[in-house]
């Protein structure tokens, strides 16, 4: 699509019909957006779970033992 624009008057009503456009679609994005929340916790897929707190002393390990072996890897090569 293209337009094809002389004098700075038809500009002036090109740009006001865009911006008047973008306004548009602006207004129904935000009203789309109010309805479309999704609540992460309130879904059904995670019912039943809960935070890891049982088993964080198994990831703290895990995570030193990664730091060790970059260590090793790029201290000792």
């Amino acid at each position: 699509m293209g337009i094809l624009v002389e004098n700075n008057e038809d500009k002036s009503l090109l740009q006001d019909k865009i911006a008047a456009d973008l306004r548009e679609r602006a207004a129904r994005t935000s009203q789309q957006d109010d309805q479309d929340v999704d609540f992460v916790e309130d879904s059904r897929h995670i019912e039943g779970t809960h935070k890891t707190a049982r088993f964080s002393w198994f990831w703290l390990i895990l995570i030193v033992l990664a730091i060790l072996s970059l260590v090793v890897i790029f201290v000792l090569k």
